[in-house]
């Protein structure tokens, strides 16, 4: 059974992993671990495991009883250990929460008419953030097979703070909403060793020294 809401995990197991055991993910923005989620079928189909980074600590609870067997964190992973903003929803537009900084102009304007047109609400609350290099320091992590980050605009963030050095990485898969919003993303993700595989609404690439690249057809 797959669970993403473009059918991302779908595309990966069955262009790239192949039914691949015992892998290891990283789920930036994880939500609740069940709705619309790209790496459930990889944890209950192909017995991976890994960490989910929720921020929402209502929906991290949630998080916490529904993936019970990974390392669940209640942090925001943006290019700095610290606090930020972060923009709250709650009913229909919860899923388009994010951190206020990196919150698309277009991406506010269809928050608040989804608001007002479906009854939902936003509120500004501080969130705890934590590098990407930070959080695999703490959890000594030094492969990761797949990359999953949805963060609603603050995804270079994410990115940028990946310490390529310390950490590989086979597949990063990254939310793309706005026209040209990625073309920065890919260009620095290539100049790093990637090449895109595939774009849905969410953009793949892999890294040209990952044992899963040889076998993809370009």
């Amino acid at each position: 059974m797959f669970y993403s809401q473009f059918k991302q995990d779908e595309f990966l197991e069955n262009y790239v992993f192949n039914g691949y055991k015992k892998g290891f993910f990283v789920d930036v923005g994880a939500h609740d671990g069940v709705s619309l989620n790209n790496t459930l079928y990889f944890e209950n189909e192909n017995d991976w495991t890994g960490i989910n980074v929720e921020p929402i600590k209502s929906v991290y609870d949630k998080l916490v009883k529904n993936r019970p067997n990974c390392i669940n964190v209640n942090k925001a992973i943006c290019c700095y250990n610290g606090t930020a903003d972060f923009l709250c929803n709650d009913g229909y537009t919860e899923t388009l929460s994010g951190l206020k900084n990196n919150y698309d102009e277009r991406h506010l304007q269809r928050l608040e008419f989804e608001n007002k047109t479906k009854n939902s609400t936003t509120q500004t609350i501080i969130v705890d953030t934590k590098r990407f290099d930070t959080l695999c320091e703490e959890y000594n992590v030094h492969h990761i097979n797949y990359l999953s980050i949805d963060v609603e605009g603050a995804e270079f963030e994410v990115i940028k703070s990946i310490n390529f050095d310390k950490t590989f990485i086979d597949v990063i898969g990254f939310e793309s909403n706005y026209e040209f919003e990625s073309i920065p993303i890919i260009k620095y993700l290539e100049d790093n060793g990637y090449r895109v595989i595939n774009q849905l609404l969410d953009i793949f690439m892999i890294h040209k020294n990952s044992k899963f690249y040889k076998d993809l057809e370009f």
